[in-house]
């Protein structure tokens, strides 16, 4: 990404002071635009795309206002990478600071009132843009992290199909020598019928022991041999179910080594949360420390990725539209997905019993909301060690 490309919005909600932002960037920065029409805020951020986003509200709390609603509002923001760059005045630097160490926003420079070192907004700019491009630089390698998993599910679900069919083939050829014996013994019965009683006089038996050979004879020469030729035709299939695993050891092999690799640079997370922002904050606090995160807002979402993934940990909230994380982490822990999944409960409510339902269920740890950044990390590092 050529940074004299570089999208560039400016929001606030001064027409003087955007302009002045956007005069102190304009010389390295051509692209940059600004709006401070509140009604045209989301739809300006649509069209731009921007890639750095400049909060020049007045007020702290508008900027935090803007952004958590141009989250919930906006369905852009959800997919495009972008750094966001606070504006602060004296009294709010402090605050701004807290909010760029929650990763709310990722960075923050005191504006007003106009301090000597004028190049601080426009370097504050570059290192943005900077941090954008390595993260870009680095997708490619979260996404072969991703297949690999993803590999790693598929690895599970031939294991699980190699067994199933084991069980359809031998229930084929116990079926068919079932059938066997079953006919043999018909075929015996009607014989010793014929040469008891002729079938209630309906034939006359002259020559028992003709008749005996003749039964013989037909199970011998046509229905064992019929019958022996279907357990016959399911073996090929045994056979084959019995060496695709053999097979496939080497690649087999290899994937694991991929997936092993793949954890040990970047573990991968879910995070299942049905609010917007929290999705957002959380997946900002995750990647910051190295890990792979995947955030979905229901329960059906996460059970869909689960059916083609397989994370180190769920960091599941405990309140969703479609269900709640007790009965979700009960499914996951029932053995209809990958079971060792460790599960961390986020929620707001803090109350004993959810605490321990929580535990019942098969979490491993709980964190309240709103979170300490620091305790979240240290509990999700000490359960990906375990």
């Amino acid at each position: 990404m050529k940074h004299r490309e570089a999208r560039i919005l400016v929001v606030g909600d001064n027409a003087m002071d955007a302009e002045q932002v956007c005069d102190m960037l304009r010389d390295r920065y051509p692209h940059v635009q600004a709006t401070t029409d509140p009604k045209s805020w989301d739809s300006a951020f649509d069209a731009l795309k921007p890639q750095l986003l400049v909060l020049a509200f007045k007020l702290l709390e508008a900027s935090e206002r803007f952004y958590l609603g141009l989250y919930r509002r906006s369905e852009v923001i959800q997919s495009l990478a972008h750094r966001t760059l606070l504006l602060c005045d004296k009294e709010s630097v402090r605050r701004g600071f807290e909010l760029c160490m929650q990763e709310v926003f990722d960075d923050y420079v005191l504006f007003w009132p106009l301090v000597h070192d004028a190049k601080r907004l426009a370097m504050s700019a570059h290192l943005a843009l900077c941090a954008l491009e390595q993260k870009q630089a680095l997708e490619p390698l979260s996404e072969l992290a991703s297949l690999a998993r993803r590999a790693e599910a598929l690895e599970e679900q031939l294991a699980q199909q190699v067994k199933l069919g084991r069980v359809h083939v031998q229930h084929a050829q116990t079926t068919a020598r079932l059938a066997q014996a079953s006919m043999s013994r018909a075929m015996g019965g009607l014989s010793e019928r014929i040469l008891a009683n002729g079938l209630d006089n309906a034939l006359t038996v002259r020559d028992a022991s003709r008749v005996e050979q003749a039964f013989g004879n037909l199970q011998r020469e046509t229905l064992i041999p019929t019958l022996e030729d279907v357990v016959q035709a399911a073996q090929p299939v045994q056979d084959w179910v019995d060496t695709i695993t053999s097979e496939l050891a080497e690649p087999l092999k290899a994937t694991r080594a991929m997936v092993h690799r793949a954890r040990l640079s970047r573990p991968q997370l879910l995070v299942v949360d049905d609010d917007v922002f929290m999705r957002r904050l959380l997946k900002q606090v995750l990647t910051s420390a190295q890990y792979d995160v995947e955030a979905v807002g229901t329960a059906a979402d996460a059970q869909l990725f689960l059916t083609t993934n397989r994370p180190d940990l769920i960091l599941m909230d405990f309140l969703l539209p479609d269900s709640n994380g007790i009965l979700l982490t009960r499914e996951l822990k029932s053995g209809q997905f990958s079971g060792d999944i460790p599960v961390i409960m986020l929620t707001g409510q803090t109350e004993r019993k959810v605490i321990v339902e929580s535990r019942k269920a098969g979490a491993v740890g709980f964190v309240a909301k709103p979170f300490n950044r620091d305790l979240l990390l240290k509990k999700v590092a000490h359960h990906l060690a375990l």
